[in-house]
């Protein structure tokens, strides 16, 4: 019963920092700065429904090959400055899939996000 006990508490030791890290807010966690490329959609979030249009897009890379990377929102090139891009994408009404993709030599990430659009009534 004791090694079980043992186990699990050790368990728990390990699990505790790692939720700490995840709750503390980290933008760019340090395990990022050794990866090739990374790409975050800040905005929109999954499933967001909205009543306006246009929306705006945006989010960064990161990584070593940040610095030259491309970003393209629905097949449209966004600019990249310091690291941050961010565009506007104008919905139809209903579900909209938005594409959003970093490339950087042989690196090439691809989010989606699914945006529902449901104009306000007047």
């Amino acid at each position: 019963m004791s090694n079980y006990l043992t186990h699990r508490f050790m368990g728990i030791l390990f699990l505790l920092p790692l939720l700490a890290l995840s709750l503390s807010g980290c933008d760019n966690p340090p395990w990022e700065g050794g990866m090739v490329l990374v790409l975050k959609v800040d905005m929109p979030k999954e499933g967001a429904k909205v009543s306006a249009s246009p929306i705006t897009v945006s989010g960064r890379v990161a990584g070593t090959e940040s610095k030259v990377a491309k970003v393209s929102v629905n097949g449209i090139d966004v600019p990249v400055k310091d690291d941050k891009y961010s565009t506007t994408v104008t919905l139809s009404e209903g579900q909209n899939v938005i594409n959003i993709v970093a490339t950087s030599g042989q690196a090439k990430l691809t989010e989606k996000r699914t945006v529902t659009y449901a104009p306000a009534k007047k």
